[in-house]
């Protein structure tokens, strides 16, 4: 008994505050009242008198006292009013800290879960390093509300792939515009990775055609990861490469 009580104080600390002040409330009441059902009755001498207890006398008794009781009357009602307006704040301070323990916990198993998957997909594709993904980075920019039980998709994550496609677009465009063979493909490496390190995908300059499949893979794992946790209509589809 004794070790339960001590885990519920423990675990509702506000509880203890609510407890502390009720005590604090009825001792000042009751010793209050005491000082003055005394000093009433010594100064009146009506603690010298025989005991009675017919009606008039018990009558005279509680006309004499009545403040005495007055106060622990009132002292009665401030202990409900203060156990009700505190027993409401320490079950909502209560909810507000066990929704946050929740959102926590829901955070860390959400993210265990999107880790998970991107090991998976990335052990699928030969051509990506693990080493090369930073799965925080990533998690934290789709779900940067997560920590307050938020999986909602951030802002900043679609113009990140807005942004991403702005780059496919364009070397497709000077892909279809280029004269006398290919475009200049040194130039749209190094967009792509600055465009995909925001990810947290780092990738490096390779010979063109090995880079391309290295994209190929990395744009995969995007569209992968897009279609099972961005379930918001929001995040736009990669475009198709022509420039390849």
């Amino acid at each position: 008994m004794n070790n339960r009580l001590t885990e519920i104080w423990r675990d509702y600390p506000y509880l203890n505050f609510l407890v502390v002040g009720l005590l604090v409330v009825t001792a000042l009441g009751v010793v209050f009242s005491i000082v003055v059902f005394f000093n009433t009755g010594l100064s009146g001498d009506e603690f010298t008198r025989s005991i009675c207890l017919n009606n008039g006398c018990v009558e005279r008794f509680f006309k004499i006292f009545d403040q005495s009781f007055l106060i622990l009357t009132v002292t009665l009602e401030l202990l409900v009013g203060l156990a009700t307006i505190g027993g409401i704040i320490v079950a909502l301070m209560s909810y507000l800290n066990s929704s946050s323990a929740t959102a926590l916990s829901n955070h860390i198993s959400h993210f265990s879960i999107f880790q998970s998957y991107v090991a998976a997909e990335i052990a699928k594709r030969s051509r990506i390093s693990p080493a090369s993904v930073d799965v925080f980075v990533w998690y934290n920019l789709i779900f940067s509300n997560s920590r307050t039980g938020k999986t909602s998709i951030s802002d900043q994550y679609c113009d990140v792939i807005s942004a991403l496609n702005s780059e496919i677009l364009l070397s497709n465009e000077q892909a279809r515009t280029a004269v006398q063979g290919s475009f200049r493909y040194m130039p749209h490496q190094q967009r792509i990775i600055d465009a995909l390190r925001s990810l947290g995908v780092a990738l490096t300059h390779q010979p063109r055609n090995e880079f391309y499949e290295i994209e190929d893979q990395a744009f995969a794992l995007i569209s992968s990861l897009n279609k099972s946790f961005c379930y918001s209509n929001k995040v736009p589809e990669l475009l198709k490469r022509k420039y390849v």
